[in-house]
This record gives C-alpha cells, sequence and structure tokens, in this order.
C-alpha cells in the first residue's frame, strides 16, 4: 500500500526528472541531430508528452469513476502515431505543452483515492497504476535524456 508521504516523494521526484528532462531538450537538444534508433531529441520529446498525455487522461478518469484509459495500438503504433501528430510542432511548443501536462499530473496523482488501482490498460492487455506510470515516466525520462547527453 502507498502512504501519502510515498506519493507526494514520488510525485517530486518525477517533477525533478521531467524538469531536468526539458532543459535538455531546451538547450542543447533543441537543434541536435543525435538519433537514438530513428529518433531525434524531438522525437523523443514528442513521445514523453503523448505518455504523459494517457497517463494523465487516465488519471483524470478513474477520478470520475471512469474506466482506465485504453490504448488499442501498439506501444511502436501509438508512439508513430505521436510523432506524426505533432509534426511541426516547436521544441519549444511541446516543452510547453510538456509542462503543462506535468502540472496537470501531479495534480492528478494527488486526486487519485487509490494510487495502486489500474489508470491504464495497453494494446496488449498489461495494466498500470498511478504508481507505476509515475515510476515509468520517471526512468524514462531519465533514461532517454541520459542516453541523448551521451550521445553529444
Amino acid at each position: 500500500m502507498t502512504t501519502e508521504n510515498n506519493l507526494e516523494s514520488l510525485i517530486s521526484s518525477v517533477e525533478q526528472s521531467v524538469e531536468a528532462g526539458l532543459s535538455y531538450f531546451e538547450d542543447a537538444g533543441a537543434e541536435s541531430k543525435v538519433k537514438i534508433d530513428l529518433w531525434t531529441p524531438r522525437e523523443v520529446l514528442v513521445h514523453m508528452v503523448y505518455w504523459h498525455q494517457a497517463t494523465v487522461e487516465g488519471m483524470e478518469a478513474v477520478t470520475l469513476g471512469q474506466q482506465p484509459y485504453r490504448i488499442y495500438a501498439s506501444t511502436d503504433e501509438m508512439n508513430a502515431r505521436a510523432v506524426g501528430r505533432a509534426s511541426g510542432k516547436s521544441v519549444a511548443r511541446l516543452a510547453d505543452e510538456a509542462r503543462r501536462l506535468q502540472a496537470r499530473l501531479s495534480a492528478a496523482a494527488r486526486e487519485v483515492a487509490d494510487p495502486d488501482a489500474v489508470i491504464m490498460v495497453r494494446g496488449d492487455g498489461s495494466e498500470a497504476s498511478t504508481i507505476q506510470r509515475l515510476e515509468r515516466i520517471r526512468s524514462h525520462w531519465n533514461a532517454h535524456v541520459e542516453e541523448l547527453r551521451s550521445q553529444q
């Protein structure tokens, strides 16, 4: 069971990871031509924004007594769709969007009655709770930014 202090600590660590990541994307990553597989830093940021949005929507839905956010395609397909939808958005605009989503995410995480309840169901049927999504977001931002920095 998750305590309020543990949840608050996790939210704080996610906020720090996201802000550190956004500092990279707005500075060195803004014009970098480095690639992780096929993605530039901008496309990595798009991917991060998409998963923030999906997580927020899942938390907000469950808080309202609705079903968890359901993803009907594979992770790769959803990432590709997100990159396509964000075509033409600048890094600055994406960073602003990420900050707004992070504020919503932090607020929504605090409002979820049971942080261990399922808030997202992926296309393969796997489920994730608020706690699991926050942990994943934190580690995902840290890992992607570390990998991008190491390629500079």
